[in-house]
């Protein structure tokens, strides 16, 4: 039990870090991911990044861990696409306790942005 405390002790730590690091920043603009969006694939195939290879959930998910795991709400919006027409995405992170804040900015980048296209048959 002494280990998990210590675990939320540092999760806090963390959390306070973060909350420190944002606070002269409205939102942070970061990836979503190492790669724009890729094919349909099996559960932790390869993904290429700068010529590694890395397991998908790797490669397309640390670059969520730290809201996460701070509870800094986030926001994922198009912002273009790669030459196959695959999406690129832009992780928006915010404020805790302020998301309607973090809403509004994401929606006022999606204005400017605009490139949400939905795929033929959605």
């Amino acid at each position: 039990m002494k280990g998990y405390f210590e675990t939320l002790t540092q999760r806090d730590a963390f959390t306070a870090h973060i909350d420190e690091a944002l606070e002269p920043w409205d939102v942070w603009l970061c990836p979503v991911a190492a790669t724009a969006a890729f094919t349909h694939r099996p559960a932790w195939s390869a993904v290429d990044v700068n010529g590694r290879s890395y397991p998908h959930v790797v490669a397309n998910g640390a670059y969520t861990l730290p809201s996460n795991l701070s509870g800094h709400p986030a926001v994922v919006i198009p912002i273009g696409q790669t030459q196959n027409g695959l999406p690129i995405g832009m992780q928006i992170v915010g404020k805790r306790w302020r998301e309607m804040e973090l809403l509004a900015i994401a929606s006022a980048i999606d204005k400017v942005v605009g490139s949400l296209q939905h795929p033929p048959g959605y």
